[in-house]
C-alpha cells in the first residue's frame, strides 16, 4: 500500500510543479497568452485526477503479473503526460 500512497505523492507534486509553472509564466510573462495558460492550467488539473483515480483503482489484484504491468504503464503514461505538458509550458514562452 506504501508505493500506492507514494506514487499519488509523486503525481501531486509533479503536477503541482507543472501549475507552478504555468501560474509563473501567466502572471510574470509581460504578453502572456492568458487564454492558453488557461488551458494548460486545465490540462493538468484533469491529467492529475485521471492519473490518481488510475491509482486508486487497480486491475488484476489475483494476478501479481498483471498487477505489476499495470503500474508500469501507470508510470510510463505519468512520464509521458509530464514530458508533453512542460512542452507545452515551454511553448507558450516562445
Amino acid at each position: 500500500m506504501s508505493s500506492r500512497r507514494k506514487l499519488k505523492k509523486n503525481i501531486n507534486e509533479l503536477m503541482e510543479l507543472l501549475y507552478i509553472d504555468c501560474l509563473f509564466y501567466k502572471v510574470y510573462v509581460v504578453d502572456a497568452d492568458k487564454d492558453a495558460a488557461d488551458k494548460v492550467m486545465t490540462r493538468i488539473a484533469e491529467t492529475q485526477d485521471e492519473l490518481i483515480k488510475r491509482v486508486s483503482a487497480t486491475e488484476g489484484k489475483d494476478v501479481k503479473g498483471r498487477v505489476k504491468a499495470y503500474y508500469k504503464k501507470l508510470r510510463t503514461d505519468l512520464k509521458e503526460q509530464t514530458n508533453a505538458i512542460a512542452k507545452e509550458i515551454a511553448a507558450l514562452g516562445k
